[in-house]
Parts: structure tokens; sequence; C-alpha cells
């Protein structure tokens, strides 16, 4: 046990960057798809569902419901595309156990995504009570309202907070 940890040990950090790095490229891929695809006709099936479910049952005066209305015209199917076109290649590039953290950093990333959409919409969510919570919640909501890019309003708040 003790000879595992001692070579595990110096591994640490590069799993740490592999899992970290992981998370931004997921979310950036994510943001990007989201805007680029699921808000643009291009974007074909995956527009219509998203526009006309989530966007319709989550828009100006209605941006929450007592239970989420996501069951219908779920759009996560299609982001699993390149992932797995991009996991594919990562397994092939990189050792097994970063793949392996890869893999788990990608899950996680995924899954927080959809849980805080999830508690975004969802009436007396638990994480109200959060200020940072609350904040990224009105963050998202001016996505909604505008069918603003998200990245877009944080970046226009941080430049008044500034004073620019």
């Amino acid at each position: 046990m003790h000879q595992m940890v001692s070579q595990l040990l110096p591994e640490v950090p590069l799993f740490l960057v592999t899992a970290v790095a992981t998370h931004l490229v997921m979310s950036f891929g994510q943001t990007l798809l989201h805007y680029k695809v699921a808000h643009h006709p291009i974007g074909g099936k995956l527009f219509r569902n998203h526009i006309n479910f989530h966007h319709t049952h989550y828009a100006d005066d209605h941006l929450v419901s007592r239970t989420y209305l996501g069951h219908e015209g779920n759009i996560t199917p299609y982001f699993f595309i390149p992932v797995f076109l991009v996991g594919g290649c990562a397994y092939f590039l990189l050792p097994l156990n970063l793949f392996v953290v890869m893999v788990i950093a990608s899950v996680a990333s995924f899954y927080a995504h959809v849980f805080f959409d999830k508690k975004y919409h969802v009436e007396g969510s638990w994480l109200q009570r959060f200020a940072w919570f609350r904040r990224q919640q009105e963050l998202h909501f001016v996505h909604h309202r505008r069918n603003v890019p998200v990245a877009v309003e944080i970046g226009r708040q941080a430049s008044i907070a500034s004073g620019h």
C-alpha cells in the first residue's frame, strides 16, 4: 500500500491539472455549442428543441417552476457527440491513468452543469441561501430574458462594475 501511494503521489499535480483543464474545456465546449448551435437555426433539431422547449417554458416572467420541466425536449444527447469524438481521440493520445482522470472530470463537469441548470429553474431551491448561487442564477436568467450568451453578460457586468 505504501509503495502504491509513493508511486501515485508525484502524479497528483498532473491529475489535478488534467481535471481542471478538462473541466474548463468541457465548460467552454458546452457554452460554445449552446450559444452557436442551440441558439441559431444552423443547429436544426437541437435549435428547435432548445428554443421551443427550454426557452419557452423558462422565459421572461416565468423563469422558475415548482418542478424542473426538463424531461421533454432534452438536448443533452447532442452534446455527447463531440464529447465522444474528443474522448475517442484522447484515449489514443493520453496514458490510461490521465484518460481515466479526464473521463471522470468530464462526467463531473457535465453533471454539474445540468445540476445547476435544474436548480436555477426550480422554485425554492435549497441553494438559494447562498449568495454565489443567487448571483449565478440571476446571470442565467439574464441569458433567458434577453437570449444573451452568459459569457457576454458576465463580461458586460464586470466592465460595468469596474467603471469601464
